[in-house]
């Protein structure tokens, strides 16, 4: 038995066939007891060919089309794709996509970068990360707050990569400007993260602190 809502849908359909009526047999599925069992949601579902459904990437750009069920987004496909032997082989610790995750392979030893391209710094007293964590609160109510490590950063980065071309040496007027969005768009974090470093969709890399919570030591609140 049909609803209202399928008559209404199925009606659109044969106009959109443009008037050419396609008989294919006679009905095969029957209700029972003059019963339909199956809901309005399976039925419109039943109607959508999944190579037309449409997904999309952690910024909202339509990333591809195809079976909403498989993977979606940038970080899923890149994580099944294809990559080098080298890293194929490395054993180098993975992410939930199927990423290096750089920031373990260092903190558990399977690489030991050096902290400086200078050879007359390297192994230095002094050639250490800045061992610096800032607490970074967010503007939504339920999304735990961010806390910012800078020595896994400076293992990799001086302070003039960051400072001040894209973050002011200044916590507090980086947080009144620093929206998500932005990010998304290539600012800020995003200047290497959904880039070169794990994409923003694996937002509890970051989102670590819960909303009210006392401050770790060692952590500086703005």
């Amino acid at each position: 038995m049909l609803t209202p809502r399928r008559k209404t849908s199925l009606l659109v359909i044969m106009m959109m066939m443009l008037g050419a009526l396609v008989f294919v047999g006679s009905p095969q599925v029957q209700a029972q007891d003059g019963a339909d069992t199956q809901s309005d949601d399976d039925f419109f579902k039943s109607l959508i060919d999944p190579r037309q459904a449409i997904w999309m990437d952690s910024r909202g750009v339509i990333a591809g089309t195809g079976d909403p069920n498989g993977f979606v987004g940038e970080a899923f496909r890149s994580g099944k794709g294809a990559h080098p032997e080298a890293l194929e082989l490395s054993n180098l610790p993975l992410d939930q996509y199927g990423l290096v995750n750089w920031a373990r392979a260092i903190r558990e030893g399977f690489i030991t970068p050096r902290h400086s391209l200078d050879p007359t710094k390297q192994n230095k007293p002094d050639d250490k990360p800045f061992g610096l964590a800032l607490l970074i609160p967010t503007k939504s109510e339920s999304m735990p707050d961010v806390i910012f490590p800078h020595d896994i950063h400076t293992m990799w980065l001086t302070c003039n990569n960051c400072h001040p071309e894209i973050f002011a040496m200044n916590g507090k007027l980086n947080n009144k400007v620093m929206t998500m969005p932005k990010i998304a768009a290539g600012e800020y974090c995003g200047r290497c993260h959904n880039r070169i470093a794990f994409p923003l969709s694996d937002c509890q890399r970051c989102h670590v602190h819960e909303k009210n919570a006392a401050v770790p030591e060692g952590v500086k609140a703005p």
